[in-house]
């Protein structure tokens, strides 16, 4: 039977989230403050809130928040799908069948701690070349190349969980590899699976270099569409503000009804 909290377990618990979440709370009520109340130095904690700025962004002329909102969307989930369908055979095929050397899934997962702004004019002038600029096409596919080595680490370690007992009673029984792949190692992992589009997921929505070097018009996305409220005339506070905090619902939203399979995962990787 687990402990009961007390009172000071409660209150510290709730200090330590409203602190990591100042940051948040600091963007919403920004977002409902008006230009001059923004300006004013200290910032004032009582105001009269406003919605001009939610409203702004849903009637602007230049700001398609709509078009920006499906874009993130799109590029977020194929990225992240395809993402997972590339990485899973890739996982199993070096964990199980020991394919590449054993080094090759930490080469590739240390990749991803190289600044991805080394990459930038490569990837921008190749892309130019490939016809891939301003397309959703493009920012995809270089989301799953920054995502790989994250889902190819994490889906190994998972995989390892596994017992190879398992496997084998099914080999046994007839079963191929494609067979024990789909019918015993995916359910087994379906937490982990789940994890990992989430963490791909994420990281896809929030991106923000590459889609800003790879998009001008039709594919930019939310967090590329708020920096269109930095100009030459000075800085939109309060739309960046309420960009900022609509783009933060749809994948808040997402983890916390999926947050179980988070928690399955990293506490135990595999289900029984």
């Amino acid at each position: 039977m687990k402990p009961k909290r007390s009172f000071l377990d409660w209150l510290i618990i709730l200090c330590v989230i409203f602190i990591f979440n100042l940051p948040l709370i600091n963007v919403v009520m920004t977002s409902l403050k008006d230009n001059k109340t923004i300006s004013q130095s200290p910032p004032p904690l009582v105001f009269n809130p406003t919605i001009a700025h939610y409203r702004d962004i849903f009637t602007s002329s230049t700001f398609s928040f709509w078009r920006f909102l499906n874009n993130s969307l799109l590029i977020a989930l194929f990225s992240s799908a395809i993402t997972l369908l590339c990485c899973l055979p890739a996982a199993y095929a070096s964990v199980r069948l020991g394919l590449g050397p054993g080094w090759l899934i930490s080469f590739v997962a240390n990749l991803r701690s190289v600044p991805l702004v080394v990459f930038a004019p490569s990837v921008y002038v190749l892309f130019k070349q490939m016809n891939l600029v301003d397309s959703k096409l493009g920012i995809i596919l270089i989301h799953i190349l920054v995502n790989s080595p994250m889902a190819l680490l994490l889906l190994a370690s998972f995989m390892q969980d596994i017992p190879k007992e398992i496997e084998e009673a099914a080999y046994l029984d007839g079963a191929n590899k494609l067979l024990i792949l789909l019918k015993i190692v995916f359910p087994m992992l379906s937490s982990s699976i789940a994890a990992v589009f989430i963490l791909s997921f994420v990281y896809s929505w929030n991106e923000f270099l590459f889609a800003l070097i790879l998009s001008i018009r039709r594919s930019t996305t939310l967090t590329v569409g708020a920096s269109l409220f930095i100009t030459a005339w000075g800085v939109q506070w309060g739309r960046i503000a309420a960009v900022t905090t609509l783009a933060v619902i749809p994948p808040f939203l997402f983890a916390f009804y999926v947050q179980k399979y988070l928690v399955e995962a990293f506490s135990g990787g595999v289900k029984e």
